[in-house]
């Protein structure tokens, strides 16, 4: 008789929202799609009480005796930074977080990782609407121009430095405020948790980059519980005469949550497309 194929094995760094939903659905529906949650990992280790002891990870020096086929970050971009080199030497890793490859040395370094190790480091589009699309005239060189909108309620941001000083000022006047508008690179380090659908983007068009896909990012509390990005696809022809295309997406979201509902449901479609694609990147 056949040996029933064994369950590829995955674990989650990270517990907060995200993280609950995945480890809940791999416990659920994993065995059906032949995954299996191998383990989860918190910074903080205490919000891991609600799980079984063997599925708890108390440090990340345990993960090369789990014999995990995937690790999936979903925690913050300095786990990728200071960790996806080791993550990449003994699994496939689907980085949550892809804000930290806006630092230039790490994404050479993740990269360095993937190839030497044979494991796929992998990109969720999450709410990026048409990442396939702007993949494609990207590689066929068409794409001229992108811009990422998103628009949340003020209570929905998780922002740093000059970022949380304008967001301060636009609660006191009430009103909706651009917060900023620019490059994706340097948005990066000021809303690590905001802003990875941005950063999909930029892996989605390299001949862009992080330097060459635009941000936007507005602050408007109207949308209390909407999550709302607008895609803004220029592609190469003449002035006037070149293909535009423009999509909104509105994501339901609890008021105050960095991430919208539907884009849980996303980030589960993505894991389950993560079965192994050599020493790359790839989004999914």
């Amino acid at each position: 008789m056949a040996e029933a194929p064994r369950c590829r094995r995955v674990g989650i760094l990270g517990y907060g929202q995200l993280g609950q939903f995945l480890a809940g659905q791999l416990l659920a529906e994993g065995p059906r799609s032949g995954l299996a949650l191998a383990f989860v990992w918190a910074r903080d280790g205490a919000r891991l009480g609600p799980l079984p002891p063997p599925l708890r990870l108390p440090h990340l020096g345990l993960l090369p005796h789990t014999a995990v086929d995937l690790v999936v970050e979903v925690a913050h971009p300095c786990v990728a930074q200071q960790h996806g080199e080791e993550i990449l030497a003994h699994a496939d890793f689907m980085l949550g977080s892809p804000t930290a490859l806006a630092d230039p040395d790490t994404e050479r370094r993740l990269r360095e990782a993937a190839e030497r190790g044979g494991h796929t480091l992998y990109v969720p589009r999450g709410a990026l609407w048409g990442c396939e699309d702007i993949r494609r005239m990207d590689a066929t060189g068409t794409l001229a121009a992108l811009k990422v909108t998103m628009t949340k309620a003020p209570q929905s941001f998780r922002l740093e430095g000059t970022l949380r000083e304008r967001l301060a000022a636009a609660v006191a006047a009430g009103g909706p405020a651009v917060l900023y508008e620019g490059p994706v690179r340097p948005l990066c380090a000021l809303a690590p948790n905001n802003v990875n659908t941005m950063a999909a983007a930029c892996v989605a068009a390299p001949r862009l980059g992080f330097d060459g896909v635009l941000a936007r990012l507005v602050a408007d509390p109207s949308v209390p519980d909407w999550h709302v990005v607008e895609v803004e696809v220029t592609g190469v022809g003449e002035q006037g005469r070149a293909l535009r295309v423009t999509s909104t997406r509105r994501n339901p979201a609890t008021p105050g949550a960095v991430t919208g509902t539907a884009t849980r449901d996303a980030f589960w479609s993505s894991l389950l497309a993560c079965r192994g694609h050599g020493g790359c990147v790839q989004l999914c």
